[in-house]
Order: C-alpha cells, then sequence, then structure tokens
C-alpha cells in the first residue's frame, strides 16, 4: 500500500510552569528565567522554521542558563530526533522526566520518540500516561501521535479509534485528518478519504503528498475533472514538488 507523507507534527504539548521563587533571590532568578524563556521561543521559531541546527545551538544557551529546566530538556530532544541523533535525543527527554515526571508534554515526547525506534508499546504507556493526566492542557495532540504510532505499527482500527477520539476536542486538526485519509485510502474507501482531503486542501496548510493523494483518490472514484482541478492548485502551489512530474508522466505507483 502506498504511503503518503503527513502533516508535520509539533511534539510539543506546552512549557510548564516554574517553581516559586524565594524572595531574597527572586530578581536573579526572575532574570534567568526571562533569558532561559527568550532562548526557548527562539529555538522553537527556528526549529519550526525548518533550522535544527541554530535551534540547538539556542537550546545549549538556555540549557547554561538554566540546566534543570525540564521544557528546555524536551524542546532539545525533538530537535535532536529530527536531526538524526536519536541517542543524545533518548538522553536528553530522559532527563527531562527525570525532573518533572508527570509532565505531560514529555510524556508524549517520550512517546513520539519510543515509536520513532518502532517500540509501540512502550510508546503507547507514554502517551496514555499523557492522556491520563489532569494538566494535560492539549489532549488532541497525544491523541494524533498515539493514532499515528499504531499506524505504524499497522494496527488500523486503534489508529483510527484515537485520530477519532482527537477530532472530537478538535475537528479541524489536520494531522488527524491526514491520518483518517491515509488509512481510507489504504482500505480503498476513496469517498472517505476524499472527504478528510478536502479538509486539509481547504486549509491552505496541505504538503504536497497530500495533493498526490486527492489526485490519486479522484483518479479512482472516477472524477476527472475534480482530479484536474486538484491538480491545476498542487501545480500553483507545489511547482517544484518532486511528486509532481512522476505523476504528470503516469510514472505514479498507486498500487
Amino acid at each position: 500500500m502506498r504511503r503518503f507523507g503527513l502533516l508535520l507534527l509539533a511534539g510539543l504539548l506546552g512549557a510548564c510552569t516554574a517553581p516559586n521563587l524565594s524572595l531574597p533571590t527572586q530578581t536573579g532568578q526572575t532574570d534567568v528565567k526571562r533569558r532561559t524563556d527568550i532562548r526557548l521561543e527562539l529555538a522553537t521559531a527556528y526549529f519550526t522554521g525548518g533550522q535544527a541546527e541554530i535551534a540547538l545551538q539556542e537550546l545549549d544557551r538556555a540549557l547554561e542558563l538554566s540546566p534543570r529546566r525540564a521544557d528546555v530538556l524536551g524542546m532539545r530532544g525533538l530537535v535532536l530526533m529530527q536531526v538524526g541523533e536519536i541517542e543524545a535525543a533518548g538522553q536528553s527527554l530522559r532527563d527531562a522526566l527525570r525532573i518533572e515526571p508527570q509532565n505531560p508534554a514529555l510524556q508524549n515526547n517520550m512517546g513520539w520518540f519510543l515509536c520513532q525506534r518502532g517500540e509501540f508499546d512502550k510508546a503507547m504507556v507514554y502517551f496514555e500516561h499523557a492522556l491520563s493526566t489532569r494538566s494535560c492542557a492539549s489532549p488532541e495532540k497525544a491523541l494524533v501521535n498515539a493514532g499515528l504510532c499504531r499506524m505504524r505499527q499497522g494496527q488500523g482500527a486503534q489508529a483510527e479509534a484515537f485520530l477519532r477520539r482527537a477530532l472530537e476536542i478538535e475537528p479541524m486538526n489536520l494531522q488527524a485528518h491526514a491520518g483518517l485519509a491515509q488509512l481510507a485510502y489504504d482500505s480503498a474507501d476513496f469517498t472517505r478519504a476524499r472527504r478528510h482531503l478536502l479538509k486539509i486542501i481547504e486549509s491552505e496548510q496541505a504538503v504536497a503528498e497530500n495533493f498526490l493523494m486527492a489526485v490519486l483518490v479522484e483518479r479512482k472514484r472516477g472524477d476527472a475533472a475534480f482530479e484536474q482541478s486538484l491538480l491545476a492548485q498542487w501545480r500553483r502551489r507545489f511547482p517544484e514538488s518532486p511528486q509532481l512530474t512522476p505523476y504528470l508522466r503516469g510514472e505514479t505507483d498507486d498500487k
């Protein structure tokens, strides 16, 4: 079955509340916290902008200021995963969890880390812990990650259940729609796949492979006019898409 790229996962559920500062050292510690927060914000901006190496530099500076900031260590783990430093990523996430073991954002991130390593059942333990924590401010993110992890494992029914739970909380969660579109495509339910894909494409946040799946769906549905309409949007929005030329040449493997 064809595997399509899904929307990029942010992975981070949110920062944690800093501990109360004692009165005699409040001014100094507040300044350190402010400077650490700035470094973390810069790192997050660089990471989401695709500049992972610069993000790592900012995170290292943040850790020089605040070595025991769990949110900084957690973010560092995500960035290290992105650049392929797997062992270092795992160590950073474990260090963060030692500081804040009940932090649902960190539990979610550790779950995603383990999923990338193929340790699916261990990953699900962390996702479930994140979802059972009352302070979990964004459960839909853990639900999406759990669903995508089950997809990687080949557990389609469980994956669909998690992704649908995410949509109950956030009906326009595009990552959940992308995952459900993939599951529907794999089961040859092209009408349902179309429904989820249109949510993504209409949001203006689609990636090129969402368009590839969408035009293949319309080809299988026999709607040539809509296939050409989607193709025109794809060519306009992603003219240099590496998937586009093979599709136009009829070389796309849509089995």
